[in-house]
């Protein structure tokens, strides 16, 4: 996961990140488990990242959030609880904020991105396209 050029102290807290999102924690005990002063961390992975570290975790948060309730049948509240958010009107606003619509108005949606109309959006039929070859099970045609 360690990207050339970054800091393996960014990296492993990006991966930490990545592994807590339901988890309460602050920027400065993520900090004191990289052995780096709180401001010196924020200064770190801001100029690596190009995010503060707090913008980078909401983001995430928001982003997987975004996903459950796109793809699961989760409640909103068990969401909210999984991407580390504790009241409802802030994860709504922060959501909204985000993404440009609450949370609900995603909720049944699925996978965002339509399907293109064309061949591959019609229903697969058991209608034959061509001749039928000798080595197509069932196949009465002998070859000789």
């Amino acid at each position: 996961m360690e990207q050339p050029g970054l800091d393996p102290r960014i990296t492993w807290a990006i991966g930490y990140m990545h592994d807590h999102l339901g988890d309460a924690f602050s920027i400065r005990e993520l900090a004191e488990r990289v052995n780096l002063s709180p401001s010196r961390f924020r200064a770190l992975f801001t100029t690596q990242i190009g995010l503060a570290p707090a913008v980078y975790l909401q983001r995430l948060r928001l982003r997987r959030a975004r996903l459950l309730v796109e793809r699961t049948f989760l409640s909103i509240k068990e969401v909210m609880a999984l991407v580390g958010y504790n009241d409802p009107s802030h994860f709504s606003r922060d959501f909204r904020r985000q993404h440009g619509q609450p949370p609900s108005a995603l909720r049944g949606e699925g996978i965002t991105t339509p399907l293109r109309p064309g061949p591959s959006a019609n229903p697969p039929t058991n209608k034959r396209i061509g001749r039928p070859r000798g080595r197509d099970p069932g196949c009465r045609l002998r070859v000789t």
